[in-house]
Formats: C-alpha cells, structure tokens, sequence
C-alpha cells in the first residue's frame, strides 16, 4: 500500500518568507554564475557541516550536486531555484552566506 504523499499547508507568512528567500537565491544564483570561484569556501562550508551533523545527507548531495553545476548556468539556476517544499527548506538554511554585500543584502529588503 503507498503512502499519501505529506501536504503541508504553508500560511502566509511563510509565503512571504520563501518568496523573499526566492529572490535573494535569485541574486545569489547570479552572483555565484559570474564568480564561480566564490563556491570553493562554499563547499568548505558545506563539508564542515556535514561532518559536524549539522546537515543531512539528503541536503549534503543538493548542495553539493548544485554548486559543482556552476558550469552548466541554466541547470543550476533551475535547481536551485526550483519550487519544492525540499528546496524552500534548503533555502531556509542556505548554505550561500557571505556571498552578497551588506549593500546588495539591503536592495533586497523587503519593503
């Protein structure tokens, strides 16, 4: 017998938080395209969390599998953009911290 897949009913408050958390990745995705070298401390980062138990398997393998496709723009673009309640979790918690200015964090503001 399968299961039903689990729904979970997002309020709108949440909503607002993913649509927010969508545009600055958004910006991110552009910022990591045109300096891929700003991922190696990323996966660093990734790695330290990892072994500390600070992320799961499953977000270990997204991550990693995302920013080792910065070669191929539009593939990684979609994955880490892509509109699934495993990827509005990932992007709670992102790995892509330290990439943007303090300026550019800011002309992200919500109004």
């Amino acid at each position: 017998m399968m299961r039903k897949p689990r729904v979970r009913v997002r309020h709108s408050a949440q909503q607002h938080t993913d649509e927010h958390l969508l545009q600055l990745h958004k910006v991110l995705a552009e910022k990591l395209l045109a300096n891929p070298a700003l991922a190696t401390p990323l996966l660093a980062k990734l790695e330290l969390r990892y072994q500390t138990g600070l992320i799961k398997h499953w977000g270990y393998i997204r991550w990693y599998s995302m920013l080792t496709q910065l070669d191929q723009p539009e593939l990684f673009r979609r994955a880490l953009l892509e509109d699934s309640e495993s990827m509005r979790r990932l992007r709670r918690k992102t790995l892509l911290t330290g990439i943007l200015t303090e300026e550019e964090r800011q002309q992200l503001q919500p109004d």
